[in-house]
């Protein structure tokens, strides 16, 4: 009997049997979010076996039989392939992190930066981006110095979405969904931009302008969430009944970390003229920046892999009736910049 408890953090597992991830990748599908050897470098510390088999449909009995039986068998092998993932992933995250700093640095050549930068992000996995920023935040980096590299990956990731997305049909549910997308980020950027003008303005009475055209992006920002609701309400349940449950969860739960950060904004808002200026606009930049980034990230998983899994798996019925419940939930206004876009 292996000595692990409900409470034990797989991260113990890992010492005593790196090859682990592998082993239960190869007898169940549902461990497949092991195959990240990033995501699992962050979760084994946090998760408990525990969890871990609930997360994943079993009993925790029945998950320390499953590796009782590996370890019996001979099967657990060294984790050789997973060792190898967590280096590569890791030199890669080093190297994103140089080419930050290298951002920060006056007078170094942007779009010189800017190829290797597509060089090393078409090999990145979004997590090890937002790991690098986070590593960097730790080591003293500003927020000022962050959207400077924030810019420049950024634009790379949007030409990387919308060169990888599949063309859909105006009458196909996912069609919407892509627009959608389009909208919201279209706002976030605005409101990004505005947070950087603001920085040039004296004082709440010079920047009533901006702060006016602030509050109408919010306001279409708390409609777009209609986008999410239908979301969760029609594509979601329909891919989970498909077995496909991890990404719907992960989508799930970005989508409620970026209705935070929203309503953070607009509970911002109503604070002004009380809060001091200059931490308004620090506030605001900091908050809009995630939104950006997180949002980016979050678009090209749905685009690039949950929309083509669902295209993959889904019959016509479940398209139909999709369509049919997101008619019923409605839709908010799209900008007319994204409507001719086309």
């Amino acid at each position: 009997m292996l000595p692990y408890k409900k409470s034990t953090k797989f991260s113990e597992v890992l010492k005593d049997y790196p090859g682990a991830p592998e082993y239960l990748m190869s007898k169940n599908p549902k461990f497949k979010i092991l195959k990240n050897a990033i995501v699992v470098q962050l979760m084994a510390p946090k998760i408990t076996l525990g969890k871990m088999a609930k997360k994943h449909g079993m009993t925790f009995e029945e998950l320390i039989s499953l590796l009782e039986e590996g370890v019996k068998n001979g099967e657990i092998g060294s984790g050789e392939k997973f060792k190898k993932r967590i280096t590569e992933a890791n030199n890669i995250k080093e190297q994103i992190k140089g080419l930050m700093k290298a951002l920060f640095e006056e007078g170094e050549d942007v779009e010189e930066i800017k190829e290797k930068f597509k060089e090393i992000v078409s090999k990145a996995n979004p997590v090890i981006i937002a790991i690098a920023e986070a590593e960097l935040t730790r080591e003293g980096y500003s927020i000022q110095d962050l959207i400077k590299a924030c810019d420049v990956h950024l634009e790379l990731f949007k030409d990387q979405l919308m060169n990888s997305r599949r063309k859909i049909p105006k009458t196909h549910p996912l069609w919407r969904f892509i627009k959608d997308h389009d909208a919201m980020m279209f706002w976030f950027e605005q409101g990004l931009q505005i947070s950087r003008e603001l920085q040039k303005r004296e004082g709440y009475d010079d920047a009533k302008d901006l702060v006016l055209k602030l509050n109408e992006i919010m306001k279409n920002l708390r409609a777009s969430e209609n986008h999410d609701v239908r979301q969760e309400n029609t594509l979601f349940p329909v891919l989970e009944k498909y077995g496909v449950e991890e990404p719907p969860a992960i989508m799930w739960d970005e989508h409620s970390k970026m209705k935070d950060r929203r309503k953070y904004i607009e509970d911002l808002l109503k604070e002004i003229p009380n809060v001091p200026y200059d931490e308004f606009v620090d506030k605001l930049q900091g908050a809009f920046t995630y939104l950006v980034e997180v949002f980016v990230k979050h678009t090209q998983k749905e685009q690039e892999i949950l929309y083509n899994v669902a295209l993959d798996i889904l019959s016509e019925k479940d398209w139909e009736d999709i369509q049919r419940e997101s008619d019923r939930l409605g839709y908010f206004d799209l900008p007319k910049e994204v409507l001719n876009d086309e």
